[in-house]
Protein backbone atom coordinates (compact mmCIF):
# COMPACT_ATOMS: atom_id res chain seq x y z
CA UNK A 1 0.00 0.00 0.00
CA UNK A 2 1.01 3.59 -0.34
CA UNK A 3 2.15 5.25 2.44
CA UNK A 4 0.87 8.43 2.05
CA UNK A 5 -2.32 7.25 1.81
CA UNK A 6 -2.04 4.83 4.76
CA UNK A 7 -0.85 8.11 6.71
CA UNK A 8 -3.62 10.38 5.51
CA UNK A 9 -5.90 7.52 6.34
CA UNK A 10 -4.36 6.99 9.80
CA UNK A 11 -4.45 10.27 10.11
CA UNK A 12 -8.32 11.32 9.68
CA UNK A 13 -9.41 7.89 11.49
CA UNK A 14 -7.80 10.15 14.86
CA UNK A 15 -8.72 13.59 13.91
CA UNK A 16 -12.14 12.56 12.10
CA UNK A 17 -12.12 16.02 10.75
CA UNK A 18 -10.66 16.61 6.95
CA UNK A 19 -9.56 20.42 7.75
CA UNK A 20 -7.61 18.88 10.56
CA UNK A 21 -5.79 15.87 8.99
CA UNK A 22 -5.00 17.80 6.28
CA UNK A 23 -3.47 20.64 8.82
CA UNK A 24 -1.04 18.06 10.60
CA UNK A 25 0.06 16.94 7.11
CA UNK A 26 0.96 19.95 6.00
CA UNK A 27 -1.06 19.19 2.98
CA UNK A 28 -4.64 20.88 1.43
CA UNK A 29 -8.14 19.11 2.50
CA UNK A 30 -8.12 18.19 -1.69
CA UNK A 31 -5.17 16.20 -1.45
CA UNK A 32 -6.32 14.04 1.52
CA UNK A 33 -9.91 13.45 0.45
CA UNK A 34 -7.99 12.21 -3.09
CA UNK A 35 -5.61 9.78 -0.87
CA UNK A 36 -8.64 8.29 1.06
CA UNK A 37 -10.83 7.75 -1.98
CA UNK A 38 -7.31 6.13 -3.83
CA UNK A 39 -7.16 4.06 -0.72
CA UNK A 40 -10.94 2.75 -0.21
CA UNK A 41 -10.63 1.62 -4.40
CA UNK A 42 -7.62 -0.50 -2.99
CA UNK A 43 -9.47 -2.16 -0.36
CA UNK A 44 -12.82 -2.41 -2.23
CA UNK A 45 -14.88 -0.65 0.90
CA UNK A 46 -15.58 2.79 2.50
CA UNK A 47 -13.49 3.84 4.87
CA UNK A 48 -15.52 6.30 6.12
CA UNK A 49 -18.45 7.64 6.47
CA UNK A 50 -19.11 11.54 5.85
CA UNK A 51 -21.57 14.00 6.05
CA UNK A 52 -21.26 18.00 6.40
CA UNK A 53 -20.50 17.81 10.44
CA UNK A 54 -18.85 14.70 11.22
CA UNK A 55 -16.51 12.02 9.73
CA UNK A 56 -17.11 8.06 11.24
CA UNK A 57 -14.95 5.32 10.33
CA UNK A 58 -16.59 2.11 9.01
CA UNK A 59 -16.14 -1.45 10.50
CA UNK A 60 -13.72 -1.89 7.42
CA UNK A 61 -11.60 1.37 8.17
CA UNK A 62 -11.30 0.19 12.10
CA UNK A 63 -9.77 -3.22 10.86
CA UNK A 64 -7.76 -1.76 8.51
CA UNK A 65 -6.10 0.73 11.57
CA UNK A 66 -4.07 -1.17 13.62
CA UNK A 67 -2.57 -3.06 10.42
CA UNK A 68 -1.94 0.67 9.41
CA UNK A 69 -0.57 2.00 12.65
CA UNK A 70 1.87 -0.76 12.70
CA UNK A 71 2.93 -0.65 9.22
CA UNK A 72 3.96 3.43 9.90
CA UNK A 73 5.19 3.03 13.04
CA UNK A 74 7.58 -0.05 10.94
CA UNK A 75 8.34 2.65 8.40
CA UNK A 76 9.56 5.11 11.63
CA UNK A 77 11.54 2.96 13.86
CA UNK A 78 13.58 1.68 10.00
CA UNK A 79 13.86 5.06 9.18
CA UNK A 80 15.22 6.04 12.90
CA UNK A 81 17.65 2.15 13.14
CA UNK A 82 19.65 3.54 9.80
CA UNK A 83 19.96 7.00 10.56
CA UNK A 84 20.85 6.27 14.17
CA UNK A 85 23.98 4.09 12.71
CA UNK A 86 25.94 6.75 11.80
CA UNK A 87 28.66 7.47 11.87
CA UNK A 88 28.65 3.68 13.86
CA UNK A 89 28.74 0.17 12.86
CA UNK A 90 25.60 -0.79 14.95
CA UNK A 91 23.93 0.30 18.45
CA UNK A 92 22.75 -1.14 21.52
CA UNK A 93 20.27 0.07 24.16
CA UNK A 94 19.65 -1.47 27.46
CA UNK A 95 17.28 -0.80 30.05
CA UNK A 96 17.45 -1.83 33.75
CA UNK A 97 16.32 -0.37 37.34
CA UNK A 98 18.36 2.20 39.06
CA UNK A 99 19.94 0.00 41.49
CA UNK A 100 20.93 -2.84 39.11
CA UNK A 101 22.73 0.20 37.05
CA UNK A 102 24.57 1.25 39.73
CA UNK A 103 25.36 -1.91 42.04
CA UNK A 104 26.08 -4.20 38.48
CA UNK A 105 25.55 -3.02 35.08
CA UNK A 106 27.87 0.22 34.94
CA UNK A 107 31.39 -1.50 34.78
CA UNK A 108 29.86 -4.00 32.40
CA UNK A 109 28.50 -1.12 30.45
CA UNK A 110 31.93 0.52 30.89
CA UNK A 111 33.88 -2.60 29.63
CA UNK A 112 31.30 -2.43 26.47
CA UNK A 113 32.04 1.20 25.81
CA UNK A 114 35.95 0.82 25.52
CA UNK A 115 35.89 -2.59 24.04
CA UNK A 116 33.27 -2.10 21.01
CA UNK A 117 34.00 2.02 19.65
CA UNK A 118 32.50 1.23 16.94
CA UNK A 119 28.71 0.33 18.80
CA UNK A 120 26.53 3.03 19.92
CA UNK A 121 24.74 2.65 23.27
CA UNK A 122 21.91 4.25 24.57
CA UNK A 123 20.65 3.25 28.70
CA UNK A 124 16.81 3.57 29.99
CA UNK A 125 16.33 3.56 33.69
CA UNK A 126 12.67 2.76 35.12
CA UNK A 127 10.90 0.11 37.48
CA UNK A 128 10.93 -3.38 35.99
CA UNK A 129 7.11 -2.71 34.44
CA UNK A 130 8.90 0.41 32.79
CA UNK A 131 11.84 -1.79 31.40
CA UNK A 132 8.81 -4.34 29.67
CA UNK A 133 7.17 -1.29 28.58
CA UNK A 134 10.64 -0.06 26.60
CA UNK A 135 10.72 -3.37 25.19
CA UNK A 136 7.03 -3.87 24.24
CA UNK A 137 7.54 -0.84 22.16
CA UNK A 138 11.23 -1.08 20.68
CA UNK A 139 12.89 1.27 22.22
CA UNK A 140 15.26 -1.17 23.63
CA UNK A 141 16.69 -4.17 22.62
CA UNK A 142 17.53 -5.43 25.94
CA UNK A 143 15.87 -5.50 29.18
CA UNK A 144 17.27 -6.53 32.61
CA UNK A 145 15.43 -6.84 35.43
CA UNK A 146 14.12 -8.24 38.78
CA UNK A 147 10.49 -9.02 38.29
CA UNK A 148 10.16 -11.69 35.12
CA UNK A 149 7.41 -11.16 32.85
CA UNK A 150 5.62 -13.98 30.77
CA UNK A 151 5.53 -12.78 27.28
CA UNK A 152 5.50 -14.68 23.83
CA UNK A 153 8.32 -14.02 21.41
CA UNK A 154 10.48 -12.77 24.11
CA UNK A 155 13.32 -15.13 25.69
CA UNK A 156 13.86 -14.55 29.87
CA UNK A 157 17.21 -15.34 30.85
CA UNK A 158 17.71 -16.07 34.52
CA UNK A 159 21.40 -14.45 34.97
CA UNK A 160 22.26 -13.84 38.69
CA UNK A 161 20.91 -14.20 41.99
CA UNK A 162 21.68 -10.85 44.88
CA UNK A 163 21.30 -11.85 48.79
CA UNK A 164 19.44 -9.09 50.72
CA UNK A 165 21.09 -8.47 53.47
CA UNK A 166 20.66 -6.06 56.99
CA UNK A 167 22.71 -3.28 57.21
CA UNK A 168 23.17 -0.66 59.74
CA UNK A 169 25.18 2.49 60.84
CA UNK A 170 28.56 1.36 62.26
CA UNK A 171 28.12 4.23 65.17
CA UNK A 172 24.53 2.59 65.64
CA UNK A 173 23.94 1.50 69.00
CA UNK A 174 22.60 -1.69 66.81
CA UNK A 175 26.11 -1.93 65.67
CA UNK A 176 27.72 -3.56 68.42
CA UNK A 177 25.76 -6.72 67.98
CA UNK A 178 26.91 -9.30 64.76
CA UNK A 179 23.30 -10.88 64.33
CA UNK A 180 19.83 -10.56 64.61
CA UNK A 181 16.94 -12.97 64.79
CA UNK A 182 14.35 -12.21 62.12
CA UNK A 183 11.55 -12.22 64.50
CA UNK A 184 13.52 -9.12 65.90
CA UNK A 185 12.93 -7.13 62.75
CA UNK A 186 10.03 -5.30 64.13
CA UNK A 187 11.41 -3.94 67.02
CA UNK A 188 14.35 -2.19 64.96
CA UNK A 189 13.91 0.98 63.22
CA UNK A 190 13.63 -0.19 59.77
CA UNK A 191 13.59 1.85 56.93
CA UNK A 192 11.47 -0.14 54.43
CA UNK A 193 12.54 -0.84 50.76
CA UNK A 194 10.02 -3.21 48.90
CA UNK A 195 11.82 -6.07 46.85
CA UNK A 196 9.16 -7.56 45.46
CA UNK A 197 6.78 -10.93 45.47
CA UNK A 198 9.05 -12.61 47.47
CA UNK A 199 10.46 -10.72 49.06
CA UNK A 200 6.82 -9.10 50.05
CA UNK A 201 5.78 -13.01 51.21
CA UNK A 202 9.15 -13.14 53.21
CA UNK A 203 7.65 -9.80 55.23
CA UNK A 204 4.31 -11.43 55.45
CA UNK A 205 5.70 -14.52 57.16
CA UNK A 206 8.50 -12.29 59.40
CA UNK A 207 6.81 -9.68 60.49
CA UNK A 208 3.38 -8.60 62.19
CA UNK A 209 0.51 -8.51 59.97
CA UNK A 210 -0.16 -5.26 61.62
CA UNK A 211 3.32 -3.88 60.81
CA UNK A 212 3.91 -0.77 59.58
CA UNK A 213 7.04 0.33 58.71
CA UNK A 214 7.54 4.42 60.60
CA UNK A 215 9.09 5.20 56.80
CA UNK A 216 9.24 3.29 53.49
CA UNK A 217 11.88 4.73 50.88
CA UNK A 218 11.95 3.55 46.84
CA UNK A 219 15.45 4.17 46.01
CA UNK A 220 18.78 2.02 47.58
CA UNK A 221 21.02 5.52 47.18
CA UNK A 222 18.44 7.30 49.43
CA UNK A 223 17.96 4.41 52.17
CA UNK A 224 21.85 4.14 52.17
CA UNK A 225 22.24 8.08 52.63
CA UNK A 226 19.71 7.67 55.94
CA UNK A 227 21.17 4.42 57.09
CA UNK A 228 24.78 6.31 57.31
CA UNK A 229 22.91 9.47 58.85
CA UNK A 230 21.79 6.88 62.04
CA UNK A 231 18.31 7.14 61.07
CA UNK A 232 17.79 3.22 61.40
CA UNK A 233 18.75 0.02 59.72
CA UNK A 234 17.47 -1.48 56.24
CA UNK A 235 17.07 -4.92 53.87
CA UNK A 236 18.94 -4.03 50.66
CA UNK A 237 20.66 -6.20 48.05
CA UNK A 238 24.39 -7.20 49.02
CA UNK A 239 25.44 -5.88 45.01
CA UNK A 240 23.80 -1.86 46.02
CA UNK A 241 26.08 -1.94 49.52
CA UNK A 242 29.11 -3.78 48.11
CA UNK A 243 31.27 -0.49 48.25
CA UNK A 244 30.25 0.72 51.19
CA UNK A 245 30.73 -2.96 53.15
CA UNK A 246 34.40 -2.92 51.96
CA UNK A 247 34.72 0.86 53.22
CA UNK A 248 33.30 0.42 56.08
CA UNK A 249 30.60 2.93 55.98
CA UNK A 250 27.87 0.71 56.69
CA UNK A 251 28.20 -2.26 58.70
CA UNK A 252 25.87 -5.95 57.90
CA UNK A 253 23.89 -7.67 60.50
CA UNK A 254 23.51 -11.17 60.12
CA UNK A 255 20.12 -12.65 59.58
CA UNK A 256 19.34 -15.53 61.98
CA UNK A 257 16.02 -17.69 61.58
CA UNK A 258 13.76 -17.45 58.70
CA UNK A 259 16.55 -15.46 55.98
CA UNK A 260 15.11 -13.28 53.31
CA UNK A 261 14.81 -14.80 49.64
CA UNK A 262 17.22 -13.78 47.06
CA UNK A 263 16.60 -11.21 44.67
CA UNK A 264 16.73 -12.98 41.00
CA UNK A 265 17.61 -10.65 37.85
CA UNK A 266 16.51 -11.28 34.40
CA UNK A 267 17.62 -10.71 31.17
CA UNK A 268 14.76 -10.24 28.75
CA UNK A 269 15.25 -9.85 25.16
CA UNK A 270 12.96 -10.21 21.80
CA UNK A 271 13.86 -13.36 20.56
CA UNK A 272 14.57 -11.92 16.99
CA UNK A 273 16.83 -9.36 18.48
CA UNK A 274 19.14 -12.33 20.22
CA UNK A 275 21.48 -12.81 17.26
CA UNK A 276 21.77 -8.89 16.73
CA UNK A 277 25.53 -8.50 17.02
CA UNK A 278 25.52 -5.68 18.99
CA UNK A 279 23.26 -7.48 21.22
CA UNK A 280 25.51 -10.96 20.92
CA UNK A 281 28.19 -8.69 22.00
CA UNK A 282 26.59 -7.41 25.30
CA UNK A 283 26.07 -11.11 26.61
CA UNK A 284 29.02 -12.25 25.67
CA UNK A 285 30.58 -9.65 27.30
CA UNK A 286 28.11 -10.79 30.67
CA UNK A 287 29.03 -14.80 30.05
CA UNK A 288 32.52 -13.48 30.49
CA UNK A 289 32.37 -11.57 33.53
CA UNK A 290 30.27 -14.34 34.84
CA UNK A 291 27.09 -14.04 34.63
CA UNK A 292 24.50 -16.62 32.99
CA UNK A 293 23.25 -15.15 29.70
Amino acid sequence: MDFEQLRAFYTLAQTKNFTKAAEMLHLVQSTVTMRIKQLEEKVGKPLFIRDKRSVEITQAGLTLLPYAERILKLSHEALNEVASLQPYEDYLSIGSLNAIWTSTLEPILKEYHYRYPQIAISTKTGHSSDVIQYLLDNVIQIGIVYVPPSLPNFDVIPTWDDEIVLVCCPESPIATSTHVDSRELRNLPLLYMNWGPPFNEWIRQTLPRNYVPKLTVDKAELAIDLIKEGLGVSLLTRSTVKAELAAGTLKELIITGNKPPKRSAYIVLPKDKKNKPSVEKWLSLMSELGYST
